[in-house]
């Protein structure tokens, strides 16, 4: 009843009412088949647990958040997921300490921190049942998520508030001088500092190769067709399409299976990715090339360079110089730059939205930019945006060309 008790007056209790109302007018149907609709009931099952809740009981119970994830860092390190997955009903405190070899005390207590917040069901007072949840904790992407971001980022940044009363309270912008190596003690920049990381290493590369949810790729939505391919002119390059920091290539070779080959396809990167690439997860059709995004571009001209999730990782002193390199490449009035990443609303931004940015923030000095700060980034470098799309829990796509003069 305390959660009851804290709607004190008629405002409150009004308040949620008219979200209960709103929530009722959305459909089943509309839910499963309209993205924009699935994401108004999220918004407003989210503001209507916060009015249930009432104001102290939400700022107390922040407190304590961290805790959760803490609960689900032990509960991957003990393999408590699949074991609950694979039983297709009920299993016990009890049957899980057997199998896992953990304390069955200490099993029930993590597992009950994990079924407050819905990870999981409990069927009985030592009894549990998984949920999709469960099942999504259970992959092995998922997992090394949690090893990863606790292990790396999340200990990080339990000294961020000292780091930054230390600092005058200014954002990091360099690489090797941030939380990780503030916390680490370390003036390793990120990459260096993870390979000397074996286990975090190993759950980052893991989790990179996962979706991060359920999505589409970009050329679903994004016209191909009509923005970039009637107007690629093999006499200007036979360059198509430059997949810079492309990894290990999947958005290069979804892009060749949808299309095929109009025209050259390079998935450029460091030589040591390009050597983990096995022969069957890209096609010969496209071309590998080494290649460090801090130096010259040396395909001038291409049609389109296309860049997923790589601006996040760096403040905008070193996009700048990324952008540089692009610039010098690009024709003027033909080639387009296509950035693949989040694109914040300048105001209203998601949970999971500003939740990445501090991410970002902690793991390499990096941000994840609105769409205000996406156009200030790109024009201070030379480039004019010719469009603009982003959504509420994936990414969005960024399109710009060089800056051509009125007068030219």
């Amino acid at each position: 009843m305390t959660q009851v008790n804290n709607l004190k007056n008629s405002s409150e209790g009004d308040r949620a009412a008219a979200l209960v109302a709103e929530l009722g007018q959305i459909t089943s149907d509309s839910i499963n088949n309209d993205e924009e609709a699935r994401h108004t009931a999220l918004e407003l099952s989210k503001k209507l647990t916060a009015t249930l809740e009432g104001p102290v009981n939400r700022a107390t119970e922040l407190v304590f958040k961290p805790f959760v994830s803490i609960a689900a860092r032990i509960a991957v390190g003990m393999d408590l997921f699949k074991p609950i997955v694979e039983r297709h009903g009920s299993i016990s405190s009890k049957e899980l300490a057997k199998i896992t070899g953990g304390q069955e005390g200490l099993i029930s207590r993590i597992l009950r921190v994990l079924a407050s917040v819905c990870f999981l069901e409990q069927t009985g007072p030592y009894e549990w049942r998984a949920n999709e949840t469960t099942k999504a904790m259970a992959t092995p992407q998922v997992a090394a998520g949690h090893v990863f971001v606790y292990d790396a980022l999340v200990s990080a940044a339990i000294k961020a508030p000292k780091y930054l009363s230390e600092t005058g309270y200014t954002v990091p912008t360099e690489p090797n001088d941030g939380f990780i190596q503030y916390a680490n003690q370390t003036k390793l920049h990120i990459f260096d500092w993870l390979a000397s990381q074996t286990s975090i290493f190993q759950a980052f590369n893991v989790f990179m190769g996962n979706t991060l949810g359920d999505h589409d790729y970009w050329y679903d939505w994004y016209d191909v067709k009509g923005r970039l391919l009637d107007g690629f002119d093999k006499e200007k390059s036979e360059t198509l399409l430059v997949d810079v920091a492309g990894g290990k290539g999947h958005d290069i070779q979804a892009f060749y299976e949808r299309f095929g080959k109009k025209g050259e396809l390079v998935l450029q990167e460091t030589p040591a990715v390009l050597a983990g690439i096995k022969e069957e997860d890209l096609t010969p059709e496209v071309k590998r090339m080494e290649y460090d995004f801090f130096t010259p571009n040396p395909i001038k001209g291409a049609r389109v360079y296309f860049l997923h999730h790589i601006f996040h990782d760096w403040s905008d002193k070193y996009s700048h110089l990324i952008l540089k390199q692009i610039y010098e490449a690009m024709t003027p009035n033909y080639s387009k730059l296509l950035i693949h990443e989040l694109v914040l609303p300048d105001m209203g931004a998601t949970e999971i939205q500003a939740r990445f940015d501090m991410a970002l923030m902690t793991f390499n000095a990096g941000i994840e930019r609105s769409r205000t700060e996406w156009t200030t980034l790109l024009e201070d470098a030379g480039f004019v945006i010719t469009g603009m799309w982003g959504f509420p829990d994936k990414d969005g796509i960024v399109e710009a060309e060089v800056a051509v003069p009125a007068h030219a």
